[in-house]
């Protein structure tokens, strides 16, 4: 009979102690998932309004940046082959057709940041200087002239033949056509099934 008591006692003892546990974990449970939801709407609500802002940037950017683009591969173009200067020199102007271009692509490398500015935006804003650098060569070929070499730089402006002048402004929009090529390859990396893909210039 003692035998029986020493054997029965322990296992009520370890039934009564497993019984709390169970709720316990439940509870735990819960509390868990329930103190994890207001990050998950949080992070969603970040992830939905990232969204529309990306949405309203491609709408008010993107086709500003791709009639840039049309003017880069056709009209600038056209007018490098045919040393058209007139017209270069006035779509380089502030707020000419070439010089327009540059605003759209700022901002719409910008709507790829949030409260850091990401790779991306960087890794744009670079194509963006090197259309800038273009633009700046098409600009010395469109005036016909550069910086003279004189004494302490005073030598005045210097003639460019018109061979090499054409030449320069070839070079240029070649140079242009990278630039703005590589900012819509980056653009279009993991952009997302939303929207749809920039066009480069062949």
């Amino acid at each position: 009979m003692g035998r029986r008591a020493v054997l029965t006692q322990p296992r009520a003892a370890s039934v009564t102690c497993a019984q709390p546990s169970e709720p316990l974990s439940r509870r735990a449970v819960v509390a868990s998932a329930a103190a994890a939801l207001p990050a998950f709407f949080a992070q969603s609500a970040v992830a939905e309004q990232t969204l529309v802002t990306r949405q309203q940037a491609y709408s008010r950017y993107v086709p500003r940046i791709e009639r840039g683009r049309d003017y880069w591969s056709t009209a600038v173009k056209k007018a490098v082959a045919s040393s058209d200067w007139t017209t270069l020199n006035k779509a380089i102007e502030k707020k000419g057709s070439i010089d327009r271009i540059f605003g759209p692509m700022q901002l719409w490398a910008s709507s790829f940041s949030g409260k850091s500015i990401s790779e991306k935006t960087i890794a744009m804003n670079a194509a963006v200087d090197e259309l800038r650098e273009s633009v700046s060569f098409l600009t010395i070929a469109t005036v016909g002239t550069e910086k003279g070499g004189g004494f302490l730089g005073f030598g005045g402006a210097k003639k460019i033949e018109e061979g090499k002048r054409q030449q320069l402004a070839l070079a240029a929009y070649q140079k242009g056509v990278k630039a703005i090529n590589k900012f819509i390859a980056i653009g279009n990396d993991g952009m997302g099934l939303q929207f749809a893909e920039i066009d480069t210039i062949d």
